[in-house]
């Protein structure tokens, strides 16, 4: 009976290790599949709330013909969601108003106000009387726009690249980014155009660089060279940014 009940228990012991043994990979795939991130809302790579605000950085540098050196300038402006208006076709309109200084010193003065009309699938931000349309929905690296789909200029055919990617500006970091690219034509000797904006979720555009360069084509020496003729570069830098302005 000793010897029946010894041999019993091992195979009730074995019996409960098998099932253990079985339950642990299946924990672990559990483990895995619960450790994806959350969803993201691809909205909120630019969040329309009344009150939001970004502040920038902004250098800028125009180049002149016969001119050695560009015209440089340095400022910083803020852009603060003002209002909003619901639209008789459901979509939103949500006015953004633009402050500027030249240093952090300084007051803020406004310069400006634009709209950015939400929809479904996109939002057309209208500044200076010119519409664009910087992002639609759903976002996907395999789709492509004309951002001037709203305006008179040559059409452009927009798309997204390093979707939800981590990125870094200076002393900020932010977890999920995407890049918008507007126009990259960089190889050519004769000009350089080059747009591209970047977007973190929870806080909108972080970075915006517009570029266009007509390179010096004046001697045989110069050609091909990158000697910059003529042109301009703007960069727009995130540097802070909240729920409300200060």
């Amino acid at each position: 009976m000793a010897l029946y009940n010894f041999t019993r228990n091992i195979q009730l012991n074995w019996n409960i290790l098998k099932s253990f043994l079985y339950i642990i990979p299946l924990l672990a795939i559990q483990s895995c599949n619960d450790s994806t991130t959350d969803p993201i809302n691809t909205y909120d790579y630019f969040p329309l709330t009344v009150g939001h605000y970004m502040i920038y950085d902004v250098n800028e540098a125009v180049y002149s013909s016969g001119q050695a050196n560009p015209v440089i300038k340095a400022y910083q402006e803020k852009d603060e969601i003002s209002s909003v208006t619901v639209n008789t076709d459901g979509s939103s309109t949500y006015i953004v108003s633009r402050s500027s200084r030249n240093t952090s010193a300084d007051y803020w003065v406004k310069t400006k106000k634009y709209s950015i009309n939400q929809f479904p699938d996109k939002l057309i931000f209208n500044i200076d009387n010119q519409s664009t349309v910087p992002l639609v929905f759903p976002i996907d690296s395999k789709i492509t726009w004309n951002g001037n789909m709203y305006n008179t200029l040559d059409a452009e055919d927009y798309h997204y690249e390093e979707i939800n990617q981590p990125s870094t500006l200076g002393s900020l970091s932010f977890d999920k980014t995407l890049t918008l690219v507007e126009i990259r034509d960089t190889t050519s000797v004769i000009d350089y155009n080059l747009g591209l904006k970047r977007f973190a979720i929870g806080v909108g555009l972080i970075y915006d660089e517009q570029t266009s360069y007509e390179y010096c084509q004046a001697t045989a020496a110069c050609i091909g060279q990158g000697i910059i003729d003529s042109g301009s570069k703007k960069t727009r830098k995130i540097i802070e940014y909240g729920p409300k302005s200060l």
